[in-house]
C-alpha cells in the first residue's frame, strides 16, 4: 500500500510542549500530519484538540480513538499496538479513512500491513528515552522490503537520521519532542527524500 500522505514528518502531539497554543503549534512546525496521542485525556478533551489540529488544514490522525477520529473529521485514526484490531476498525470507518498503526518488531510489522493498515509507524528505531531498546536501522529496512507503508518512528531529530531511515525505505519520520521544540524545521527532515 501506498502512503496515504505526502508529507514526509508526522508530528506525535504533546500538548504540553504545544502550548499555550495547540493549532498554532502545528502550523510552526511545518509538519504535514498530525497525530494527535493524549493518552491520559478523555474522550472530550481529545475531540476538541483534534478539531484544533483538522482546523489547521494539515493531514490528522488521532490515537486509538476511531470514535473521536470521525467526529472531529480526521483523515484516520492511529490504533497502538494492543488497540483496536485493524480489521474491526476498517469495518468500522467509512471508505478512503485511514488506518495506521504501531509496532515494535519488523514482523509485526508485516502483519499489520497484511492485515489491512494502510500504514505502520515503526519503532523505536534509535534509542529514545522511555521507549524501551531501539530496534535499530536493519530492522526498519527488513520491514520496509515487504513493501507498504512504514513510518520510522523513535529519536529521529536530525537530517542524519532521517536520511537513514529513508535510504532503509520509510516513507516518512515521525517525533514528538524535536518536532515542537523552537526553531525544529520540518524540511530538513523531509530533506532526507530528495
Amino acid at each position: 500500500m501506498a502512503w496515504p500522505f505526502g508529507a514526509r514528518v508526522v508530528g506525535i502531539s504533546d500538548r504540553r510542549a504545544m502550548m499555550p497554543g495547540f493549532g498554532e503549534a502545528i502550523t510552526r512546525a511545518g509538519v504535514g500530519v498530525v497525530q494527535v496521542r493524549e493518552k491520559d485525556l478523555d474522550g472530550a478533551a481529545v475531540l476538541a484538540l483534534a478539531r484544533a489540529a483538522v482546523a489547521t488544514g494539515v493531514a490528522v490522525v488521532v490515537n486509538d480513538r476511531l470514535d473521536v477520529a470521525l467526529v472531529a473529521g480526521a483523515r484516520g485514526v492511529h490504533l497502538p499496538e494492543r488497540g483496536l484490531p485493524i480489521t474491526e476498525a476498517r469495518a468500522l470507518a467509512p471508505p478512503g479513512f485511514v488506518i495506521g498503526c504501531s509496532r515494535h518488531q519488523a514482523d509485526a510489522a508485516r502483519a499489520a500491513l497484511d492485515a489491512g493498515a494502510d500504514y505502520v509507524q515503526l519503532g523505536p528505531v534509535f534509542d529514545t528515552p522511555g521507549k524501551g531498546p531501539a530496534i535499530g536501522v536493519a530492522a526498519l529496512a527488513q520491514a520496509c522490503a515487504h513493501g507498504g507503508a512504514i513510518v520510522a518512528v523513535g529519536g529521529i531529530d536530525d537530517a542524519r537520521r532521517a536520511r537513514a531511515c529513508a535510504e532503509a525505505g520509510a516513507v516518512a519520520v515521525a517525533a514528538i519532542r524535536a518536532v515542537w521544540r523552537p526553531g525544529f524545521d520540518a524540511a530538513m527532515l523531509a530533506a532526507a527524500w530528495r
